[in-house]
């Protein structure tokens, strides 16, 4: 299990397509770290999370993956692609099962509405999560309560390069 205080950000990925397809791969000790995607035009979204920061992934509202920063470099694959840019990430946990995997209001432990964007949020920005979780001790309280829930549906991944 990783040390979740640096857990500060929650970002939405979806598949650009029709239908409700869940974005995964195979996961190997190389593919565990990837570059993670923001849209043309959040370079400096992108560049808000500070190196070793932990962010939840978010897909069709439940939890998939939880990654962790490496570096603050934004990468620009200069693709063309609407989704060229991205940041190093490696992966510290991963849902059993995607499909299934657990709904925004287990792991937040109470109803919260994001934007409707692929940018990574601040969780400390967030009425919904600022509203709920002040009353009981803020964002450490909400890293020691997520890490049971975490621990219930996944499977933690060993980082291949410990951050501080």
């Amino acid at each position: 299990m990783a040390d979740l205080s640096r857990l500060k950000w929650s970002k939405n990925v979806s598949y650009q397509g029709s239908e409700i397809t869940f974005w995964d791969f195979p996961i190997n000790e190389l593919s565990k770290i990837f570059i993670l995607h923001w849209k043309k035009g959040y370079e400096a979204n992108a560049a808000k999370p500070e190196e070793g920061d932990i962010l939840l992934i978010r897909q069709h509202a439940r939890i998939t993956h939880i990654v962790q920063l490496f570096n603050k470099t934004v990468y620009d694959e200069a693709s063309g692609y609407e989704f060229s840019i991205g940041r190093l990430v490696q992966i510290l946990w991963k849902a059993h099962d995607l499909n299934n995997a657990p709904h925004n209001t287990e792991i937040f432990g109470c109803p919260i509405n994001f934007p409707p964007n692929g940018k990574a949020h601040f969780l400390e920005n967030i009425g919904d999560f600022n509203e709920y979780w002040s009353k009981l001790g803020g964002l450490p309280a909400f890293q020691n309560y997520v890490t049971g829930v975490l621990d219930k549906n996944g499977e933690w991944l060993q980082p291949l390069i410990a951050l501080a």
